[in-house]
């Protein structure tokens, strides 16, 4: 029998988060709508108008009267409860049986996600820290040094901090490096799946685009997210090294210093470097496939 405990989806902002929730959303078992930000609501059962407000947001999101999710979450006392009653009524209405949050700071509060679902399954969307903030100026977000570095922090060291309290590994926690995902988004998928203790199912690696997240976003916030126009395209591969063409040395050089300062010298020489070992992976890859076929 398959596992219908929750999954919780994260990585630092523009991380390939958003590309993987809508890859998972269609399996046929698995729940994945935009994401809650679940971790900024602070209400508990005294403010409930600060609750519906967050309602109003996600009745617009998941194309549902907010009527019917005041009605799901019931007269639930903190935002965990509610969280977890209206994303269990939501993925029964899909005719699913798995939900799936995708909020980039879960994986910074993967202690608070355990105490509530100790069953749950993290997956942590990991990608060159070059490029992440190479995204970030794209999108003229959070490029100040030290912004960057904070909110690097508080997601990607974070996450390798609660990890290394673990002894360096947990059963309910799952990396996957977004390079990876797009050069064979069939064999990472299928990983992934297994992980989730779920089927394999071809039409997830298979990913053509996916518009209507980005109208959504656009209807309930007025604003237009960079991220969800990218998901109306199939999934690529001509976003990685994109930092060596958006990246002045100096503005690294900047970004670097801050990630240091804030104890991550380590860590981030350590995703670069495996950045590099996936792309040399590929080359190998790539000249044993040209030799294979001059010998046919």
């Amino acid at each position: 029998m398959h596992s219908n405990d929750p999954i919780f989806l994260g990585g630092m902002f523009k991380s390939g988060t958003s590309l993987l929730r809508a890859m998972l959303g269609h399996h046929s078992r698995l729940f994945a709508g935009l994401e809650t930000q679940w971790l900024s609501e602070h209400w508990d059962d005294t403010a409930q108008e600060a609750r519906r407000h967050w309602l109003e947001r996600l009745a617009v999101f998941f194309d549902t009267p907010i009527l019917e999710l005041e009605k799901a979450c019931g007269k639930a006392s903190n935002v965990e409860t509610s969280l977890d009653r209206l994303l269990t009524f939501l993925t029964a209405r899909a005719g699913k049986a798995r939900w799936i949050e995708k909020t980039p700071g879960n994986v910074g509060a993967i202690e608070r996600i355990l105490a509530h679902w100790p069953k749950a399954s993290i997956v942590h969307v990991i990608r060159d820290p070059r490029d992440v903030y190479a995204s970030m100026i794209e999108s003229r977000k959070w490029t100040a040094p030290t912004d960057f570095a904070l909110r690097w922090t508080g997601t990607i060291a974070a996450a390798r901090k609660w990890l290394g309290t673990q002894g360096g590994r947990h059963p309910a926690y799952y990396e996957l490096r977004y390079e990876r995902l797009v050069r064979d988004p069939q064999a990472e998928t299928r990983q992934l799946l297994k992980f989730l203790d779920e089927p394999f199912e071809g039409k997830v690696a298979q990913f053509l685009g996916q518009a209507e997240d980005f109208d959504r976003v656009r209807k309930a916030t007025g604003k237009e997210s960079p991220t969800l126009q990218r998901l109306a395209q199939p999934i690529t591969t001509t976003r990685i090294g994109v930092w060596k063409t958006v990246v002045v040395p100096e503005q690294w050089k900047a970004v670097h210093a801050a990630l240091v300062r804030a104890g991550n010298e380590e860590l981030v020489e350590q995703l670069i470097a495996e950045t590099g070992a996936i792309c040399a992976e590929e080359i190998v890859a790539r000249e044993a496939s040209v030799a294979e076929a001059d010998q046919a």
